[in-house]
């Protein structure tokens, strides 16, 4: 499901439009308040917004993840109500949760075109983003002093949530997709 290219670090065309479709993805939910889901936890909200970052590193390689992690980095240090983190805590882990997906799902993901393989690799990617994304982001809140350690058990619940959602979510989305391709080259 990466790029056509020999190496997934390979930056072509199709890596560009991928890129600028997650990274309007990220931008869309955000901007339409889909981004997140209200919760009753220190925050108020779990955000949606791992999920097309977890699919553009799955359907277009970790170049493609990142800079949709890059966006929803980008958009949290600019909005008021997360800016007091910077932009260590709030770029860096978008950047890594991507990664450990894309590489999560290339080290499953053994047969192309089957389909317990692509739920079983899409669920350990989505949920291994997910959790990425949250200890990476917690763990450098408190190392810079912008969180206390007693932040964590408040995070647990919805990072729990997140996780979830992205197991779920994440597999069923690269099971259409490849069937979609399947068919394209039938």
């Amino acid at each position: 499901m990466t790029s056509t290219a020999s190496s997934p670090w390979s930056v072509n065309t199709r890596t560009l439009v991928l890129a600028a479709i997650f990274g309007a993805m990220v931008i869309a939910l955000q901007l339409t308040n889909l981004g997140t889901i209200p919760m009753p936890n220190l925050s108020g909200a779990m955000t949606t917004l791992l999920i097309p970052v977890i699919l553009g590193a799955l359907i277009g390689g970790p170049i493609v993840g990142m800079f949709a992690g890059l966006v929803m980095g980008v958009l949290y240090l600019i909005n008021p109500a997360t800016t007091v983190f910077g932009p260590i805590t709030l770029i860096v882990p978008r950047l890594v949760f991507a990664l450990v997906a894309w590489a999560v799902y290339r080290a499953l993901k053994q047969t192309p075109g089957n389909t317990t393989n692509t739920i079983v690799a899409g669920a350990a990617a989505g949920a291994a983003g997910a959790l990425t994304n949250t200890i990476v982001a917690v763990g450098i809140a408190i190392l810079l002093g912008q969180a206390p350690i007693s932040f964590i058990p408040v995070v647990i619940p919805q990072a729990i949530i997140e996780l979830i959602g992205c197991a779920i979510i994440i597999p069923l989305v690269m099971v259409a997709v490849e069937a979609a391709l399947r068919a394209r080259t039938a």
